[in-house]
């Protein structure tokens, strides 16, 4: 009986060793749960955009790049008065044609971007996007004949004043912009009726 205090005292420190053990394990379980609770992680989101089809990457990125030229020089005018003038630019929140064309551009992006996602939509992605761009595209055209106010009216014969409109920088950002997001639509949507998968 001696014996079995004594083999119980070296078994203490025996027994503390494997006390540690449990308590990794026990705390790689609760980590688990939490990752699978999440639907989509940062994690599950880069894999998605790294599987996914790089013309649809281009075209959400055309939609944004159109998107975010709105915000620059969009519309120009200057006047010029015998040894003085003044020019001006504004974005394209400045004409209903403008704007109207950048957020459309943006719609067509957002639509391929949230079917990466296995959002259903009722339509063919692509066709949609097609549709988008290429209204998107139409009201740019009508931008560049359509200039917001009326532009300088008859501003350009009164008593040597001369007036001049034009698109500045965002503008020509955009057209190009779109017509990449639409050429890269069209691609997609023969791709996706050529493969049944998709």
């Amino acid at each position: 009986m001696t014996d079995q205090p004594t083999g119980g005292t070296s078994e203490h420190p025996a027994d503390a060793a494997p006390t540690p053990p449990p308590s990794p394990a026990e705390s790689s379980a609760p980590t688990p749960p939490p990752a699978g609770g999440t639907s989509y992680d940062a994690a599950a989101a880069k894999a998605m955009l790294q599987e996914a089809h790089k013309f649809d990457l281009g075209i959400i990125a055309a939609g944004v790049v159109a998107w975010i030229a709105g915000f620059m020089p969009f519309y120009t005018a200057s006047v010029s008065a015998g040894a003085f003038g003044a020019s001006v630019s504004v974005s394209a929140y400045h004409g209903f044609f403008g704007w109207f064309a950048v957020w459309v551009a943006l719609a067509g992006a957002v639509i391929v971007a949230v079917s990466l996602f296995g959002v259903k939509l009722p339509v063919a992605t692509h066709l949609a996007a097609v549709g988008a761009f290429g209204l998107s595209l139409l009201c740019l055209v009508l931008a560049l004949f359509v200039f917001p106010g009326g532009g300088c009216g008859d501003a350009g014969g009164l008593g040597g004043i001369s007036c001049d409109t034009g698109h500045g920088f965002g503008y020509w950002l955009a057209v190009i912009a779109v017509v990449a997001g639409l050429v890269l639509a069209v691609l997609r949507m023969q791709e996706s009726t050529a493969s049944p998968t998709d």
